[in-house]
């Protein structure tokens, strides 16, 4: 018998943003959130809505089909930047307005609520006396 251990499972896995396959990932999240946004429900298929997101926001379709049907590591990370740009014009300023409602109606104490607003790259707010 083989008394010896395999470590495979147990080492920890450390992700840079440099890594293509990350970037993929990321793409592949960016375009389903996309097309989950544009999908009109039953009777609509996820072409036409991919073909609705290219009109509308000028991100090729068959960028947004590659990413809902390929792995990561099959797609060429040019290609992605189409996608991260489409998902930042459409919802970049929810996550500012989302931010902002948030902030505003916090009870937080008001160390906490600084430290948020510097996270977020925001100016300080003093509390209200």
């Amino acid at each position: 018998m083989r008394d010896k251990f395999s470590d495979r499972g147990v080492k920890m896995s450390v992700t840079r943003i440099e890594d293509p396959t990350w970037l993929g990932e990321e793409a592949k999240r960016m375009s389903a959130e996309l097309l989950r946004k544009e999908h009109r429900g039953p009777g609509d298929t996820i072409e036409a809505a991919a073909d609705r997101l290219q009109t509308r926001l000028r991100v090729p379709s068959a960028i947004i089909l590659q990413c809902w049907n390929r792995p990561p590591r099959e797609m060429k990370v040019s290609r992605w930047m189409a996608v991260f740009r489409a998902h930042l014009q459409e919802f970049g300023n929810r996550a500012e307005a989302n931010y902002e409602e948030k902030r505003n109606d916090t009870q937080a104490h008001p160390v906490l609520a600084g430290l948020a607003d510097f996270i977020a790259g925001k100016p300080s707010r003093q509390p209200e006396a």
